[in-house]
């Protein structure tokens, strides 16, 4: 049997994934009022909450319903997994760091301090692996055709949802996947 705690299992991906799974499970499921997760969690607001540092990452790790988390932590899981195997740990945190405060800067200045989820980190993600497959002469990480017009794709139904009812921080993703495309570019340019 192997074990979930092997040497080359991707740390920090599966602490990003089981620190998502955990607050959505105290969210849900536990007598916990999801008001007031999201109010410890949120963007900042306040300018007492300019301090609160924890609240420039925090949003990307609540979830508010079963898809929202699922959608968002299988890619989290095979790309940032990806990227921690090939280029090692450091590289997929300064990724994390860089997209969730971006990502939340942007939709902050988009539509206020009350959007939560991965989303912009998973673009973020999906733009680096996209470009280093794509760029880099030596790293590859063998994407389907079509890869990016999903991508494409998936930026396009952001704006289309909330015919449906469904809203999206279409900021964030936006904004995630320029980081993720940028970084990636350089990543391969300049080599590993």
């Amino acid at each position: 049997m192997q074990s979930i705690f092997k040497s080359d299992l991707p740390k920090f991906t599966v602490f990003i994934t089981a620190l998502c799974a955990i607050l959505y499970f105290f969210t849900s499921t536990i007598d916990l009022d999801q008001q007031v997760l999201m109010a410890l969690f949120h963007f900042p607001a306040e300018d007492f909450q300019q301090q609160e540092y924890w609240r420039y990452f925090s949003h990307s790790l609540i979830h508010l319903s079963l898809g929202h988390i699922a959608f968002n932590l299988t890619w989290w899981w095979l790309f940032g997994g990806a990227i921690e195997k090939k280029f090692g740990s450091i590289t997929l945190i300064a990724l994390f760091v860089l997209s969730a405060f971006a990502t939340g800067v942007s939709q902050n200045w988009a539509s206020g301090p009350w959007f939560f989820g991965l989303s912009g980190v998973v673009y973020a993600v999906m733009g680096f692996v996209f470009c280093v497959d794509k760029f880099s002469p030596t790293v590859k990480f063998d994407l389907p055709d079509g890869f990016f017009t999903m991508l494409a794709v998936g930026i396009a139904f952001g704006f289309i949802s909330p015919l449906i009812g469904i809203e999206m921080g279409n900021t964030a993703h936006i904004s995630g996947l320029v980081i993720g495309l940028i970084w990636g570019f350089l990543q391969a340019k300049l080599g590993k």
